[in-house]
C-alpha cells in the first residue's frame, strides 16, 4: 500500500483506509476473551442524531470499507440506517454478529443493506462454544442464525437477487482448538450458501491480555504453528465450495513486515471516540468534537511516541504482545478505562461457568 511504513516504526498514512466501528458495547454474551469487554460495561450507544454525525464524518474520510462490531451491533436501533448510508456512499459494510439476535426481518434488512455478514463461532460444539461465550444455548443460537441467513441467501440467489457474503469467524484458543476439521465439514455441508470459514488465534487484547487467560487459553508458539499448518487439512474438509482459511496472527505482530496494514485501520468506539490504534485503549479524541484529519494525525503521533515504540519493538510472541497490551492500556487508557481494568475479575477457565 502507498505511504505506509511498518507499524512498529514511523507511519505515514494520509487517512484511514478502513474503519472498525464498535457501534455498541451492549451484548447478550459474556465471552471470556472479549476484546472490548462488552456486556460488562455501559453500552455508550449514540442517539440517532449523533450517529448521523459520526456516519457523515466517516464518509468524508472516504474509506474503502467499514465493519460494524461491538458488542452486538444489531442491538443498535439504527444499525440498518447507518449501514444504508455507508452503502449509498459506496462504502461496503460488513457486520460481525454474535448469532444470538436474529429473525426473518433482521435477515431481510441485512440482505439489502450490507455487503457481508460474519457470525462468530469459537468452539466446534455447544459444550466448548457456550463455555467460551459465557451463555448456555449460544452455539445453537449461532447455528440457527446461520441457518436463517443461509436460507435467505439461497432464496435470493434463486430469484436473481444479490445478497451478503456469508462467513464464519472462528477465534481459536486452547479450549477450542480441537476438531476443527470436523467443524468445517459439518458447517460447510449444513450451510451450502456459506462463502467462507476463517480461523485465527485469539489476539491478546481486552480480557484476553490478562495473565490468567494468557496462561490458560492463549496459544503457545507450537500451537500457533500447528494451527497455521492445518490450513491445507481444513480446506480438504470443506464442502459445497466453501473456502476455509487460517489467518496467521503473527503477521499482526509489530515485527512482521505485514503488520503495516494495521496502520491504515481506524477503530471507533460506540460514542464516537477514536482509538489511537486498534486493540489498545488509548483514545485521541471524538469524531463528534473534532475533524477526522485532526484525530488521525494525533493517532499517528501516538503510534510514534517513544515509549509506545519501545514497547512495541519488544514484541516477538503472543505472550509478549499480551504483556505490552497490559502496559499500554494501563498507561494510556482513560480514567474510566483504568477503573474498569482494575475491576476485572479473573477470567481463567477454572472460574468460568455457563
Amino acid at each position: 500500500m502507498e505511504n505506509i511504513v511498518n507499524s512498529s516504526t514511523t507511519q505515514l498514512v494520509t487517512s484511514p483506509e478502513r474503519f472498525i466501528w464498535d457501534v455498541t458495547y451492549a451484548c447478550p454474551l459474556r465471552c471470556i476473551h472479549c476484546y472490548s469487554e462488552s456486556g460488562r460495561r455501559p453500552a455508550r450507544m449514540l442517539e440517532r442524531k449523533d450517529m448521523l454525525r459520526v456516519v457523515e464524518a466517516i464518509i468524508r474520510a472516504k474509506p474503502k470499507r467499514i465493519s460494524f462490531a461491538g458488542g452486538e451491533p444489531l442491538l443498535a436501533p439504527w444499525w440498518d440506517e447507518a449501514a444504508a448510508l455507508f452503502s449509498t456512499a459506496g462504502i461496503p459494510v460488513t457486520m460481525f454478529l454474535s448469532g444470538w439476535v436474529m429473525n426473518d426481518d433482521v435477515a431481510a434488512r441485512l440482505a439489502t443493506t450490507v455487503a457481508g455478514v460474519t457470525v462468530s463461532v469459537d468452539g466446534p460444539n455447544s459444550q466448548v462454544h457456550d463455555r467460551i461465550r459465557g451463555r448456555a444455548g449460544s452455539f445453537d443460537r449461532a447455528m440457527a442464525t446461520l441457518d436463517r441467513l443461509n436460507r435467505l441467501k439461497q432464496k435470493r440467489a434463486s430469484q436473481g437477487q444479490s445478497c451478503y457474503r456469508l462467513g464464519i469467524e472462528y477465534t481459536v484458543m486452547r479450549s477450542g482448538k480441537s476438531n476443527l476439521g470436523t467443524f468445517v465439514e459439518k458447517a460447510s455441508a449444513r450451510f451450502s450458501a456459506l462463502d467462507d470459514i476463517r480461523f485465527g488465534a485469539v489476539i491478546p487484547g481486552g480480557l484476553a491480555q490478562e495473565v490468567e487467560f494468557v496462561e490458560s487459553e492463549l496459544l503457545a508458539d507450537d500451537e500457533l504453528e500447528a494451527l497455521v499448518e492445518s490450513e491445507t487439512t481444513l480446506i480438504a474438509h470443506a464442502k459445497n465450495g466453501v473456502q476455509a482459511s487460517v489467518t496467521d496472527v503473527r503477521s499482526f505482530l509489530p515485527s512482521s513486515p505485514l503488520s503495516a496494514e494495521g496502520a491504515t485501520i481506524a477503530q471507533v468506539e460506540p460514542d464516537g471516540s477514536l482509538r489511537a490504534f486498534p486493540l489498545y485503549e488509548a483514545k485521541v479524541g471524538n469524531l463528534l468534537e473534532e475533524p477526522i484529519e485532526v484525530l488521525w494525525k494525533r493517532a499517528l503521533a501516538w503510534r510514534n511516541d517513544p515509549f509506545v515504540l519501545e514497547q512495541l519493538s519488544s514484541i516477538q510472541t503472543l505472550t509478549d504482545w499480551a504483556r505490552v497490551t497490559r502496559i499500554l492500556d494501563r498507561r494510556f487508557g482513560s480514567e474510566a478505562d483504568k477503573a474498569r481494568i482494575a475491576r476485572r475479575s479473573t477470567v481463567g477457565t477454572a472460574r468460568l461457568g455457563v
